[in-house]
């Protein structure tokens, strides 16, 4: 049915037309109408556009499939997620009503439909080489996502305006804009693509109640934004959005009856408000309140309220972190007050023409509406806008930017099609440096180095990359590229370091530039690198006295001292010890959870003869990893110093099941072995062989590890091999392993 012939039987009071520029003609240019709904429209017409335009887009962010899961959330929402692994009844209710805060709130946010696509994602997902889920499926969802946002926009404002022009450019700018590839490109960002869609859908349904007023869908309005709202909790800005449509389509705006209908989106707003406030704070994503004083936050939200807006005019220097400018002393450039008087301007122009011209008010004020919120008036987090922010709002500039473009038509009629060339060259600019910036989200190296490229203030920036460089040289380079596994560690340390020049008190950069140095120590046996990973495990612990990994970590330092003074000097020993346990003790109390304190624990204990208190310890972590062969070994060995062999030979032969490579259990069962054989004469050779075995097992292994040789060299005199001795003692030689020369002139230059 034709629209126009039921405008008279509707209760509200629209506008029916609206001139840009001046006053009168209501079928010049009219505000609202529903072209694409009348039965004269074909589907050609009606739809092409918005086909041609998700094809682009879907090309454009196609670029982006091979990508790989970075370090900024990803790891957690997909690698670390405890609520992705399975699908049950018991899972899908923890993401919604958990006890534990962590699952309920997490990542500081309440999305417990978030947390379901993702679920459901995971388990249709690849896995990799690595054991590990293939993140494209992830990405193909959140471009999936997108589209339908994209086609919901070109129906919403094909609905609130007559001229083509307007859902056109509305929906190709929110399907090809730069800005948008950090929410469509980054799968932790899931619950933006997700809510996003569901906040378009409730807004679609009601303005076909407001045109129609047909109660049903209002009703689906009202569901699908509970949806939307659950999905993230950034939703609550849709309520203030139906008010501004309310202002757009009717003439009784100003009526207090006109918002009554708004009452349940009010109530729904305020309670998933308060949720996600609460969640925000369980995780801790609120900013302390003493990093900058109020009236500095007025500068940092009106300065990033026009940087927002400049970048959606030309989407340069962008990056996934926009730190503050002066963290150390906590100034505000005199640049950013400048901006202050500007933000207030732009606000009072709203009163000059929410009268006058509609489409200019309304477009402003849908982007005002909708980041609002998302200005830094309130601090969350550590940076001072991001791109995800204005996915949403964007849409108002877009309808600026049409506004504007329509302006020009009508103005310059005869060169129209000039004006439309050059929005077409800044359409295929904006799809260029969107590909171009999907480039950037490869991976989490490409990523970071962008952003400290760009902001080198950006102390995330540095521990993220640095982080990144460090977790590439322990999967791709431990045991195989000596060189380059130094090379890379102490460039990782090297970004530790510059994030903490620019934030001295950075916790997490002090514990993991600790972590490397104490890998380079391993490899270099350089005492320095020791001394600093001591130094900065407790530096981390001097701002953060809650943080547990930083105890767990200095206990492993302490506990290497104690054991060097095993036989040396008792009282020594003795001390660190006693370091050690109150530090693993202490990061058990502040984290139950933390279960490689156990093993860790149970390690120290073994290696200070309490063995009952390991196995203790392991037998409490191989209640929750029954599957690690590590636990098993190291239980073994701790049966082992009890005497009980039987016990030991059953945890090594666990071990070995596990993992065939298990180095540790074989070189442990060599020494249950030839423990044996002394004890047992009759048996002595064969114990010994089998001891013999187990080294040769270690040396398949590692072949570059010298005791190896040393020990099977050892164990061939014991069994009267000399020759087979005497070429291990010379291999050990070759690897410089200490006092094998004593024996290669002891039993083989006879």
């Amino acid at each position: 049915m034709n629209f126009k012939t039921n405008l008279k039987s509707m209760k509200g009071k629209y506008v029916r037309g609206m001139t840009l520029g001046k006053k009168g003609n209501a079928n010049e240019n009219p505000v609202f109408s529903s072209p694409l709904s009348e039965e004269n429209s074909g589907f050609l017409k009606r739809y092409l556009p918005i086909i041609l335009i998700i094809i682009v887009t879907a090309f454009v962010y196609s670029f982006s499939l091979g990508n790989e899961a970075t370090n900024w959330d990803d790891d957690k929402y997909i690698g670390e997620n405890p609520l992705l692994k399975t699908f049950d009844k018991e899972t899908v209710s923890r993401m919604f009503f958990s006890d534990d805060p962590g699952e309920k709130y997490f990542m500081g946010n309440y999305h417990p439909l978030t947390m379901l696509t993702l679920n459901m994602n995971y388990q249709i997902a690849d896995l990799g080489a690595n054991g590990k889920v293939l993140p494209y499926t992830f990405i193909m969802i959140n471009i999936a996502l997108h589209l339908m946002s994209v086609f919901l926009v070109y129906l919403i404002f094909s609905q609130l305006f007559t001229k083509r022009l307007y859902p056109i450019v509305i929906a190709l700018l929110f399907g090809i804009h730069t800005l948008h590839v950090e929410s469509v490109t980054w799968i932790a960002e899931r619950k933006d693509v997700l809510y996003t869609m569901f906040y378009f859908l409730s807004l679609y349904c009601y303005i076909l109640y407001k045109k129609r007023q047909k109660v049903t869908f209002y009703i689906l309005s009202l569901i699908i934004f509970i949806i939307s709202a659950l999905s993230k909790g950034q939703a609550v800005s849709l309520t203030v959005t139906l008010f501004l449509i309310d202002y757009f389509l009717t003439e009784e705006y100003l009526n207090w009856k006109t918002h009554l209908n708004k009452i349940p989106f009010l109530i729904i707003s305020m309670v998933f408000g308060l949720i996600s406030v609460k969640a925000q704070a369980v995780s801790t994503a609120l900013a302390e309140t003493d990093q900058y004083e109020v009236y500095q936050r007025i500068a940092f939200g009106s300065n990033g309220f026009l940087q927002y807006i400049l970048r959606f005019i030309l989407p340069v220097k962008l990056a996934c972190l926009y730190p503050y400018p002066d963290i150390l002393n906590r100034t505000v450039p005199v640049i950013y007050w400048l901006t202050v008087p500007v933000f207030i301007a732009v606000i009072l122009l709203n009163f000059f023409t929410y009268k006058k011209d509609k489409i200019f008010t309304f477009g402003l004020l849908f982007f005002i509406a909708n980041i609002a919120l998302l200005l830094q008036f309130i601090p969350v987090g550590s940076a001072m806008y991001a791109d995800r922010y204005s996915y949403i709002p964007s849409v108002g500039l877009s309808i600026l930017l049409a506004y504007v473009i329509d302006l020009l038509i009508t103005k310059y009629k005869d060169n129209k099609a000039i004006l439309y060339g050059v929005f077409a060259v800044y359409a295929v600019m904006l799809c260029i440096m969107t590909i171009n910036r999907e480039k950037v989200w490869q991976n989490s190296r490409t990523l970071w180095s962008d952003c400290v490229e760009k902001y080198p203030e950006a102390v995330i920036g540095w521990n993220n990359l640095g982080s990144y460089i460090n977790m590439m040289a322990d999967s791709t380079l431990k045991k195989k590229d000596d060189s380059e596994y130094l090379k890379n560690k102490k460039l990782a340390i090297d970004c530790f370091t510059q994030g903490i020049k620019n934030k001295p008190d950075y916790t997490h950069a002090f514990y993991n530039r600790g972590l490397a140095e104490n890998d380079v120590f391993e490899l270099t046996s350089d005492t320095l690198y020791e001394k600093s990973a001591l130094n900065d495990f407790s530096k981390a612990l001097t701002y953060d006295l809650n943080f547990a990994p930083a105890f767990q970590s200095r206990a492993a330092i302490y506990d290497l001292f104690s054991e060097r003074f095993t036989n040396i000097n008792k009282d020594s020993c003795t001390f660190y010890f006693a370091l050690a346990l109150s530090d693993f003790n202490r990061a058990l109390e502040l984290n139950p959870n933390l279960y490689d304190v156990y093993v860790n624990r149970g390690v120290a204990y073994g290696k200070y003869g309490d063995f009952n208190r390991s196995i203790e310890d392991f037998n409490t972590y191989l209640e929750k990893f029954p599957q690690n062969a590590s636990a098993y070994s190291n239980r073994g060995l701790a049966y082992n110093g009890l005497k009980q062999y039987d016990l030991a030979l059953q945890d090594f032969a666990k071990s070995v099941e596990l993992d065939s490579l298990n180095e540790g259990a074989y070189f442990n069962r060599a020494i249950t072995y030839r423990t044996l054989g002394e004890n047992d004469q009759k048996k002595r050779k064969d114990y010994i062989n089998l001891a013999k075995e187990d080294i040769s097992k270690c040396i398949q292994i590692n072949p570059k590890n010298g005791y190896y040789y040393y020990l099977r060299g050892i164990y061939a005199i014991n069994t009267d091999d000399r020759e087979g001795a005497c070429e291990d003692f010379h291999a050990a030689v070759e690897k410089n392993y200490p006092n094998a020369q004593n024996l290669v002139n002891q039993f083989c230059n006879k």
